[in-house]
């Protein structure tokens, strides 16, 4: 997926989150932590964003493992849960992991998919659609729906009464 559909996917998951955990969902810091996760995994790539702003970090990184490695993978999962288990729901952590974790689950709708069993060279996908495709702009643009919902942004002049 492009890095403009995982800032608002990672955002959007964090305030459904928030709403189902009792955590405040349109807290900006949160909001913005959960966009930063969100481009996290793809530190191994030194042409992402995150890649740019830390290339001391990416570009070694995608030497040894490449792109949608380790960071793509049930490590990071795993890593991720561990963080939630031991700091919570309430923790600055959370919305980071969980933007980071909604990265990974985008990336799983692609052909590309992800390499969980890292690291085996197989990949994981619902090949649901393709990255800069209509059908990823309109899978955002739900995620996008419920985030703001969850937020408590009024959508009703978004969707239809009658839809």
């Amino acid at each position: 997926m492009m890095a403009g559909s995982h800032i608002i996917a990672g955002a959007a998951l964090w305030a459904v989150t928030a709403k189902l955990t009792g955590t405040p969902p349109a807290d900006p810091q949160a909001l913005g932590l959960a966009a930063l996760g969100a481009l996290l995994p793809d530190i191994d790539h030194p042409q992402s964003w995150a890649g740019r702003k830390l290339k001391p970090i990416s570009v070694p990184l995608a030497m040894v493992v490449g792109h949608r490695g380790v960071t793509h993978s049930l490590l990071a999962v795993l890593g991720g849960i561990v963080v939630l288990a031991v700091m919570g729901m309430h923790a600055w952590a959370a919305p980071l992991v969980i933007g980071y974790l909604s990265h990974l689950a985008a990336d799983g709708l692609t052909p590309s998919g992800v390499p969980l069993l890292w690291p085996m060279k197989r990949r994981f996908t619902l090949n649901l659609c393709s990255t800069g495709s209509f059908v990823e702009m309109g899978l955002v643009a739900v995620i996008a729906l419920a985030g703001g919902w969850a937020a408590g942004v009024d959508i009703s002049h978004v969707v239809p009464a009658k839809f």
